[in-house]
């Protein structure tokens, strides 16, 4: 084992530097905390974003998450399979870098799904312990710190507020979605971007240049942990930002809190850092796999699992997309993914046939290799046809809330290995009924909307090519420890100095894209971290 580095012993040892890390780490460090941060991947500059294209960050997989390795597989009765399929990134900033930006609040009945519409047969549904009126505080931070850009803030609780930064300027693909759902009668607004639309906090304004979802911005105008909470930590002196760190093992003591985090460094030697305090914040598959893989006498089926749900209710999102043909140019390569939105049809409706719901944007078919392979078994002249149609091409996307599933989860495969000898995780999952029929249901609406917009065809797509990038559950949390991982501050019912900050933390999925929430979440986690901290209750 390497010899120990600089502090014996750390206020916080933060595993992960996404959404929710970066959070904890700038608001502990702030607080005068000393922090040390591990990271699995590298630290990526802007000279590294410029060298990213289509092929590495999308088709190869190798631009933020090159030594990924994971099994899949639909049911416990399969033998999973190697595949590249968690859109994910593993470097400083975590998949927060490459994020697409879209940043939505949950509705109110998000947080009670299983009062309002539970039970359901083959389903785990679950409250939140916490609701949409103790979130706003912390959403109305994580916008004002993001700096959103849109309209007025939807799913606000007080009328009138509005985004930090006003909404980009409408490109010709949004004026096409926004004159067809007034044709049906829905209303359209901005998508909440977290895209400077203009300077500020010193970041700047967006230049327009495509290429957000799955890149880094080299520019900072896309809001992340490497463009906002971290440098501010760093800054402080008082954060040990520690990348390409592998952490393998939470060493507990013979009380049963965790005393150390064992990881592996880029030449793969063994080191050991102890803290007080170990907050997890490597999303719901790396945070799942790191508990699981920390076994030991007290807890022989992984760290804090006495419940049984470590991995467990794992939630990736439905995701209908439809493209249109259209005689208007989109010019979907400037700005954001998104532009405009409706959430006419969102609320939860049994009569149509499935509980809950999604939000219905405005997109652009992703970029020209990935709208390539969406063709099919297309070939020869046919295909340059459908390659030349992608300026027309128009597209739209719902973010589908899907139900949690006792069997959906992530767990250690018990053949395959990483490079390092460790077990990858095994990814097990099949779609809830009720999933596979809001898909259908938001497709043909989305078809309704090409239809109304006067497109020339449409057709179904997978635009992520049957890939997710939305990983949440596998440690949810609540207020029975019998039916989860984590209490209502995050914090392990079962060892009193873990906490869990990411997605996984997610009893529900909601109908939105995750980040802001887990941004806010972790806001509020890190308010009660420091509160409990000044009264001493931290030890």
């Amino acid at each position: 084992m390497a010899p120990p580095r600089r502090r014996e012993v750390f206020d916080v040892c933060v595993i992960g530097t996404g959404a929710g890390g970066g959070v904890m780490i700038d608001e502990l460090t702030r607080a005068g905390m000393s922090v040390v941060a591990l990271e699995r991947g590298p630290r990526l500059a802007h000279a590294d974003f410029m060298a990213h294209d289509e092929l590495t960050n999308i088709i190869r997989g190798t631009g933020f998450a090159p030594k990924l390795k994971e099994t899949l597989r639909r049911s416990e009765t399969e033998t999973a399979q190697p595949r590249h399929f968690s859109m994910i990134g593993q470097c400083v900033g975590g998949s927060n870098v490459h994020w697409g930006a879209m940043s939505w609040r949950l509705r109110p009945d998000e947080f009670k799904a299983l009062s309002q519409d539970g039970p359901v047969e083959g389903a785990s549904l679950a409250d939140w312990p916490v609701d949409a009126a103790e979130m706003a505080p912390w959403y109305d931070k994580a916008e004002a710190t993001y700096g959103v850009a849109g309209g007025a803030v939807h799913n606000a609780l007080r009328p009138g507020r509005r985004y930090p930064n006003p909404p980009h300027p409408p490109r010709s693909g949004s004026q096409v979605f926004d004159r067809a759902v007034r044709k049906l009668g829905y209303t359209p607004f901005p998508t909440p971007i977290a895209v400077n639309s203009r300077p500020y906090r010193n970041r700047a304004g967006c230049t327009n240049s495509g290429m957000c979802v799955m890149f880094g911005c080299p520019v900072d105008a896309k809001a992340s942990p490497i463009a906002v909470g971290l440098p501010r930590a760093l800054a402080t002196g008082r954060l040990d930002l520690r990348p390409q760190a592998l952490v393998h093992e939470l060493a507990i003591d013979e009380t049963g809190r965790i005393r150390a985090a064992r990881y592996l460094d880029a030449a793969g030697a063994q080191h050991e850092v102890r803290a007080r305090q170990f907050v997890l914040a490597g999303g719901s598959l790396g945070s799942a796999h790191l508990l699981l893989m920390s076994r030991s006498g007290r807890f022989r089926d992984g760290l804090a699992n006495g419940s049984g749900l470590v991995g467990r209710n794992l939630m990736y999102h439905v995701l209908p997309a439809v493209y249109y043909r259209h005689e208007t140019v989109t010019r979907g390569w400037l700005g954001p993914v998104s532009g405009q939105a409706i959430d006419d049809l969102h609320a939860s409706d049994p009569a149509r046939g499935f509980v809950r719901g999604a939000v219905i944007t405005e997109s652009y078919p992703a970029t020209p290799i990935v709208y390539a392979s969406s063709a099919g078994g297309l070939w020869g002249a046919a295909l340059k046809d459908y390659l030349r149609q992608f300026n027309h091409v128009h597209a739209l996307i719902g973010i589908g809330e899907d139900l949690p599933v006792h069997g959906n989860r992530v767990d250690l495969d018990p053949t395959h290995k990483d490079e390092s000898g460790l077990p990858v995780w095994r990814i097990t999952h099949a779609h809830h009924a009720n999933d596979l029929k809001l898909k259908a249901y938001y497709e043909g609406k989305m078809r309704e909307i090409a239809t109304a917009a006067g497109a020339e065809r449409s057709w179904v797509v997978d635009m992520t090519q049957g890939s997710t990038g939305h990983f949440m559950g596998t440690c949810r949390m609540g207020t029975d420890p019998e039916k989860s991982v984590l209490d209502r501050w995050c914090r392990s019912h079962e060892v009193n100095n873990l906490w869990v900050v990411d997605g996984g933390c997610f009893p529900t999925s909601g109908g939105y894209n995750p980040t802001l929430t887990i941004v806010a979440n972790a806001y509020r986690v890190a308010n009660r971290f420091v509160r409990e901290a000044r009264r001493l209750n931290l030890r």
